[in-house]
């Protein structure tokens, strides 16, 4: 139980209280001042409706196919059923493990090995069969377990219909959830949704951002790209002047990223793409090619699961440590060339104690001024949902979700996300993120993820006024309406920002 602290102020209107804050990974207590914020933070949607032209355009596309809709809306119910249940691909090495441990155990309970007689009278073929039969029990059991990855296939237009009845609209809530945390006057003038797919990445960065002057869909299977299409054209009964085809002036279909890095855009959106590559190796090569193709963010959406979770921290830690890992090589030379190189630099790069971070730091303060630190990738930073750059708090066994709902309360999907800017993070922002708010009778619990003090738990009560009311009206995946401040702490790497 979290012991509440007497508020500062007793006979005036407090401005502040002090509280105390349980560290929820390591117990760590800390006494912090909880206050409330200079300007009102956003509230984030949780409804989402699909945009009449979407449904309209999806209608549209489904009586084009060939099977009758009751069909159609069958398959969708049973592919709805497979894709939520479907497992991020686990990495070859831990394949092979999980199918030794299960080889192990079937071997534990057979009877004893064939004789040497039965081997030389048999050739061994008894032995074979034993292996293949080993094998198949083996493959039975792994594929129970969903351990029977293999990337979604959609080669008919049927296919495809079915695909965009069971996912679209859930998509389309997850993508503009997501394009939520955007500043309001963000406004970008080319989109690249990689691996677009029923096309609810469109309508939902069409919904927020209508002045987008392009919007690029790239997705490998032709029968998913063509189906969009014809949910994406205008209404046939009254002949449009302009000519056009599509609800947009502007829209690109294609099967492949172009290979020059000179076509950029202003934010890049791959939603469930992750799931889709079975290696990780082959999941940052992709990362990277979207990263330099990104003129500012980058948006990663994929499904609730810690699995899926993993992965997204992988492509985000990747992102991070590769913008502050310096191209040592390359600054000493172009310093060189220029005259400009020093010897507190070369000190800098020959020191060995220094970790890559520590050196990218210095090096940043070393350099001539108007100089580029080169780095192996552009620096990044995290929009949202983390306040930090830092290691997540929850690792890989946890994962960090958040919820959508259509307007009459229903659920429509869980999912995970990560938006990260091509810029070092700003200084004194305030993102603490509330991960789960318990509101119980006369008081709250949160856990939040906080900038440099790992994830805390503090309560509120009514006496605590207007931080409690602000509190209290917040979800799980909001900002955290006040500003905490350490004051002391027993921990012994609680760090206040």
């Amino acid at each position: 139980m979290i012991r509440e602290i007497i508020p500062t102020f007793k006979n005036t209107k407090p401005e502040g209280h002090t509280i105390t804050a349980i560290n929820a990974l390591t117990n760590a207590k800390s006494i912090v001042q909880v206050s409330k914020k200079e300007r009102t933070l956003k509230r984030f949607k949780r409804e989402f409706n699909l945009p009449q032209n979407a449904i309209d355009g999806l209608r549209n596309a489904i009586t084009a196919c060939d099977r009758p809709v009751k069909q159609l809306q069958n398959e969708a119910d049973q592919l709805a059923n497979r894709l939520e249940q479907r497992r991020f691909p686990e990495s070859p090495e831990n394949l092979k493990k999980v199918r030794d441990e299960v080889k192990r155990k079937l071997k534990s309970g057979k009877r004893d090995e064939i004789s040497d007689f039965d081997k030389e009278a048999f050739g061994g073929k008894v032995q074979e069969a034993q292996q293949y039969e080993l094998r198949n029990e083996v493959d039975k059991i792994m594929k129970k377990a969903s351990f029977n990855w293999k990337p979604l296939e959609i080669t008919t237009k049927e296919g495809a219909g079915a695909y965009s009845l069971a996912r679209l609209a859930p998509n389309y809530a997850e993508i503009a959830r997501c394009l939520e945390e955007f500043p309001e006057d963000f406004q970008p003038e080319t989109v690249l949704d990689y691996g677009s797919g029923s096309a609810a990445g469109f309508w939902a960065v069409n919904q927020r951002w209508p002045m987008a002057k392009e919007v690029t869909m790239v997705d490998i299977s032709d029968a998913m790209t063509k189906f969009a299409m014809d949910s994406l054209r205008k209404n046939q009964t009254s002949p449009d002047p302009t000519g056009k085809p599509f609800v947009h002036d502007n829209i690109n279909f294609r099967r492949h990223l172009l290979p020059s890095l000179n076509t950029t855009y202003d934010v890049v959106l791959a939603h469930r793409v992750l799931s889709e590559i079975g290696s990780s190796e082959t999941r940052l090569q992709l990362i990277e090619s979207l990263w330099k193709r990104t003129n500012r963010f980058i948006i990663l959406i994929e499904s609730a699961q810690s699995s899926a979770f993993g992965g997204i921290l992988e492509a985000r830690d990747f992102l991070l440590t590769q913008g502050t890992t310096v191209d040592y090589r390359k600054l000493l030379i172009d310093l060189e060339e220029k005259v400009m190189l020093s010897p507190k630099v070369v000190r800098i790069v020959e020191d060995y104690n220094l970790s890559d971070y520590e050196k990218f730091v210095m090096l940043k303060e070393a350099i001539p001024h108007g100089e580029t630190l080169p780095t192996m990738l552009p620096t990044a930073s995290v929009l949202a949902p983390c306040p930090h750059d830092l290691g997540c708090p929850l690792g890989v066994h946890s994962a960090c979700t958040f919820a959508t709902r259509e307007s009459d309360g229903t659920e429509v999907s869980k999912f995970t996300f990560m938006i990260l800017e091509k810029a070092s993070r700003a200084i004194n922002t305030h993102t603490d993120r509330i991960l789960k708010n318990r509101k119980l009778g006369g008081h709250v619990t949160c856990d939040v993820c906080t900038s440099f003090r790992g994830i805390q738990r503090l309560t509120l009560s009514k006496k605590h006024g207007d931080l409690y009311s602000a509190v209290r009206g917040r979800r799980d995946g909001d900002v955290l309406p006040v500003r905490l401040k350490t004051i002391s702490t027993d921990g012994l790497f609680d760090v206040d920002s």
